[in-house]
C-alpha cells in the first residue's frame, strides 16, 4: 500500500487536571472528562521514490499552516526511530476545525497521521501509534490528555494520568448527539500557556481532582449525564479560568441566545464553547442559534459527539 487516509475527529476537554512532572513522557497527562468529535483532522500519507519529505498542512479555511509542521516533522523522525522505516514520505494534513481552540487539533492530527504511518508501512499496532502520538504532543506541550481521551471515546472519563493504552487509563460510552462549537476567531490560547504556568496549574489541579474523585464514584454511563455537566460549570469556576474577561464574554454571549434546552460548556483551553443538549435524545435545533452567532463575527461549526 503506498498511500493511507486516516481521520480523527477532535477532543474538548470540560475539566481536567494537570500531571506533568514526571520525566517519562509515558506517565504525563491529565485526569478529567471529555466529548469526542466526528470532526477533527484527516492525514494521508503517502510513500515517495525519492526525496525529500514533504509535509503540509491546511486550515479548516483550505490555507496553508505551516506553523503546525514542526509537530509532524518531528513525529516522522520519532517513527523513523523507533520502526526504523528510512523511505520517503509526503504528509498531508487538513484540519476540519480551528487551532488553539480547545478542540484538541494537535492530538487529533497527530494520532491520525501516526496511525497513517503505520498503516502505510505496516509497522506497530495502534496502542504503539497512540503512545508515539502522546509522546510528540506532550513534547510539544500542545496537550495533555487529548490522546488517552480520543482513545476511549465517545464520553470519557480519563482516571489515571498517561499515554493510552497503558499506563493512561480510561472508559467512555457512545452519546452520537449533535452538538454546535462557537469560538471567538481572535481568540484562542496555546495549551502550554497553561499547563506550563505554576499558578494556573494549580488552581486547574486542584479544581479538576475535585471533579473527577466525585465522578468516578458513579458509573460511567448515559445516566453521568447531568452531572458533568453540572461539573463542568463547576470547574469553570473553581479553576479560575471562567473569570478571563474573553471566555466570559463569550459564554454569556451565547446564553443569552441559547434556549432552555441547550447545555453551554466553555472548551478547555480555548476561548471557546460546546452546546450539547441538555438532555441525552432531546436534541434542540441549533440551525436558527448558529445563523444569530455566525452573524455577530463568531465561529461556528455543527458537529456531531462520537
Amino acid at each position: 500500500m503506498d498511500e493511507v487516509t486516516v481521520q480523527v475527529g477532535g477532543h474538548v476537554t470540560l475539566l481536567f487536571s494537570i500531571h506533568s512532572k514526571s520525566l517519562l513522557a509515558r506517565n504525563q497527562g491529565s485526569r478529567g472528562a471529555g466529548l469526542c468529535l466526528e470532526d477533527g483532522v484527516e492525514a494521508t500519507v503517502k510513500i515517495m521514490e525519492k526525496g525529500p519529505d514533504k509535509i503540509s498542512i491546511k486550515s479548516m479555511q483550505g490555507q496553508p499552516f505551516p506553523e503546525g509542521v514542526h509537530l509532524y516533522s518531528d513525529l516522522l523522525e520519532s517513527f523513523r526511530g523507533v520502526f526504523k522505516v528510512n523511505s520517503f514520505v509526503e504528509i498531508q494534513i487538513n484540519l476540519e476545525l480551528p487551532v488553539s481552540q480547545g478542540f484538541g487539533m494537535s492530538g487529533a492530527g497527530l494520532l491520525a497521521a501516526s496511525l497513517a504511518l503505520g498503516e502505510v508501512f505496516g509497522c506497530g499496532d495502534d496502542g504503539q501509534l497512540a503512545r508515539l502520538a502522546h509522546r510528540l504532543e506532550r513534547k510539544h506541550s500542545s496537550g495533555l490528555g487529548d490522546v488517552l481521551g480520543l482513545w476511549a471515546g465517545g464520553c470519557e472519563l480519563r482516571v489515571t494520568p498517561g499515554s493510552p493504552p497503558f499506563p493512561g487509563k480510561a472508559f467512555g460510552f457512545d452519546v452520537k448527539s449533535p452538538a454546535l462549537l462557537v469560538w471567538d476567531p481572535d481568540g484562542g490560547m496555546h495549551t502550554s500557556n497553561y499547563i506550563d504556568d505554576p499558578a494556573w496549574k494549580s488552581k486547574i489541579t486542584k479544581a479538576g481532582e475535585s471533579s473527577v474523585n466525585r465522578l468516578k464514584e458513579h458509573e460511567w454511563n448515559h445516566n453521568i449525564w447531568g452531572m458533568l455537566l453540572e461539573e463542568a460549570d463547576q470547574f469553570a469556576l473553581e479553576s479560575g479560568l471562567l473569570e478571563e474577561p474573553e471566555r466570559a464574554k463569550l459564554l454569556q454571549a451565547v446564553l443569552e441566545q441559547a434556549d432552555d434546552s441547550m447545555s453551554c460548556h466553555l472548551c478547555m483551553l480555548g476561548t471557546s464553547l460546546i452546546i450539547v443538549p441538555k438532555v441525552l435524545g432531546e436534541n434542540p435545533d441549533c440551525d436558527e442559534l448558529a445563523s444569530r452567532l455566525r452573524s455577530v463575527g463568531l465561529g461556528v461549526r455543527e458537529t456531531t459527539l462520537q
